[in-house]
């Protein structure tokens, strides 16, 4: 499908995204390709708060969902669900499974995203992980040495917004049937030497904003980080060959200097909203 195919097809789509607008960045600068956008938010004041900004959005309390909502669904073509889970349960909506089985089965659906952490691969010492991870993690097995190649110290995987943005945008032209995509950029770096750069960077900017911090107060700060959310090294090579992804922040470097250049404006327009 060519890209002129897929902006006419927008044309008679409709998109909701959970749980807030924000999380849906592919969407806000790409609103006037769908008929419309809908974005939820758990409280009142969060929800006049997005209006303000133009959002269409309506309250949604996952662990307590007014049904009514739920049945709106079926009416979207298009579903991104950001919401956290919760410990021991997973993801709250689908407590409602059957609900919403039966309602999106019913409708009109075209594509769902469910946008989670890559901290479901657990604390792998360091080491790469790949999509099939997941899998070996359901069942209990060791992983693989092309799941888990070599290990090294307090690495941790982020991406910026925007690759997240357009890494969805991707997925809508080429959709799959129960795809796992790893959306990182290729820089998986020690955390401490990320938020080094990052003090650097403010510094920088505005040098009388903040107290630099001791190296072993980074280092205490990483400690406790790495404890929570494990120590892994995500491998992104599946999305950049099967969605054809080129990253617009490979690396924390240039991620966080666009955040800093556009502290500001943080809501300017995306390089690939067009």
């Amino acid at each position: 499908m060519s890209e002129p195919d897929v902006y006419s097809w927008y044309g008679i789509c409709r998109a909701i995204l959970c749980p807030e607008p924000q999380k849906g960045r592919l969407f806000e600068t790409s609103a006037y390709r769908f008929r419309a956008v809908t974005g939820t938010c758990t409280s009142i004041m969060k929800k006049k708060e997005l209006e303000k900004r133009g959002f269409d959005v309506c309250l949604f309390d996952a662990n307590e969902p007014e049904l009514s909502i739920l049945s709106t669904l079926k009416s979207y073509t298009h579903l991104l669900v950001s919401i956290p889970s919760v410990v021991g349960i997973g993801d709250p909506v689908l407590r409602h499974g059957d609900l919403l089985r039966s309602t999106l089965m019913d409708g009109n659906l075209q594509w769902l995203s469910y946008l989670s952490s890559t901290g479901v691969y657990g604390n792998c010492a360091g080491a790469w992980v790949d999509e099939d991870a997941v899998d070996t993690i359901i069942k209990q097995e060791p992983f693989s040495k092309f799941q888990k190649m070599r290990v090294s110290r307090q690495y941790t995987s982020r991406v910026h917004v925007e690759d997240i943005c357009q890494a969805l945008k991707a997925s809508i032209y080429m959709p799959s049937i129960s795809r796992i995509y790893n959306i990182v950029d290729d820089d998986p770096a020690p955390r401490e030497e990320v938020f080094a750069y990052a003090e650097e960077l403010i510094e920088k900017k505005w040098p009388t904003w903040v107290r630099r911090s001791t190296s072993s107060e980074r280092a205490i700060s990483c400690e406790k980080k790495g404890s929570s959310t494990g120590e892994k090294r995500v491998c992104n090579e599946r999305m950049k060959t099967e969605l054809a992804v080129t990253l617009l922040h490979p690396s924390y470097r240039s991620g966080l200097l666009s955040i800093i250049d556009q502290m500001e404006n943080p809501f300017q327009s995306s390089p690939f909203q067009s």
